[in-house]
C-alpha cells in the first residue's frame, strides 16, 4: 500500500498539508521493546478498565477477548490499541504479545503498562507503551471491549483509522481522509527522495534544490 521507506515526516507532513492539527493525531508513546522498523496498518481497538466484581464475573469479562482472538480479524495485519485507563499494573505482556503476533498483528501500542519486555524483545513483535512493571492485572483491571472508538493520550482512534508507529512515535490517521492522505503522502515521499537524490550527486549544487 506504501513504498517501503515511508516515513514519520512524510506522515506527518502529508497530514499537515490537509489541515489537519497534530493534537488530534500525534500520540507522543515510543517503542519499548520488539521495535525495528516503522510499523503501520489499520487500528483493531481494544478497551480495558479496573474492575470491582466477583470472581466468576471477573473471569467473564477476562474471556472477553477470547471472542477476537481470530484470525480472520487480523488478516489486514493491523496495529492493535488499548485505552488502558489505569496506570497501576502491567496490561499486557510476552504472551499477549505472542497471541497478537500469531493473529497476524504487525505492532502493539498502549497508554499503559507492558511487563516481561526482555522476552518481548526477543520476538520481533514492536510494542509501544507508557511504562513497564511486572505487577499482574488479575482480579483488578480487565480487557473488556474491542473494536469501539477508544482515545489514547487524548488522540481518538476508531476501528480501522490507519496508524503508524516509529521511533518518533505514532500517527492515526481518521479513514475518512485516508485515501487523499495516501495520494498527498506517496507524491510526498517522491518529492523528497528526489531531493535527497540531487543532494548525493556528484554535482551537487543549492541552486538546483530550487524548483
Amino acid at each position: 500500500m506504501f513504498p517501503s521507506d515511508i516515513y514519520m515526516g512524510v506522515v506527518y507532513d502529508s497530514l499537515r498539508l490537509l489541515g489537519e492539527n497534530y493534537k488530534d493525531f500525534y500520540i507522543d508513546i515510543k517503542p519499548t521493546c520488539g521495535y525495528d522498523k516503522i510499523v503501520h496498518g489499520e487500528a483493531f481497538t481494544t478497551y480495558g478498565e479496573v474492575v470491582n466484581v466477583s470472581d466468576d464475573e471477573y473471569v467473564r469479562l477476562d474471556n472477553i477477548r477470547l471472542e477476537f482472538y481470530n484470525p480472520d480479524l487480523f488478516s489486514k495485519s493491523p496495529i492493535v490499541f488499548l485505552q488502558a485507563n489505569d496506570n497501576e499494573v502491567a496490561h499486557s505482556g510476552d504472551i499477549t504479545s505472542l497471541i497478537y503476533q500469531k493473529l497476524g498483528a504487525c505492532g502493539f501500542v498502549t497508554d499503559g503498562n507492558v511487563r516481561d519486555i526482555d522476552i518481548i524483545e526477543t520476538m520481533d513483535f514492536p510494542v509501544f507503551c507508557k511504562g513497564e512493571n511486572p505487577i499482574d492485572a488479575i482480579g483488578y483491571w480487565a480487557l473488556t471491549k474491542y473494536q469501539i472508538d477508544i482515545e489514547v493520550e487524548g488522540v481518538k482512534i476508531s476501528p480501522n483509522d490507519y496508524s503508524f508507529a516509529s521511533r518518533d512515535g505514532v500517527i492515526i490517521v481518521r479513514k475518512e481522509i485516508f485515501e487523499k492522505f495516501k495520494h498527498i503522502a506517496i507524491e510526498q515521499l517522491s518529492r523528497e527522495n528526489t531531493i535527497r537524490s540531487k543532494i548525493n550527486s556528484n554535482d551537487f549544487n543549492f541552486e538546483s534544490l530550487v524548483d
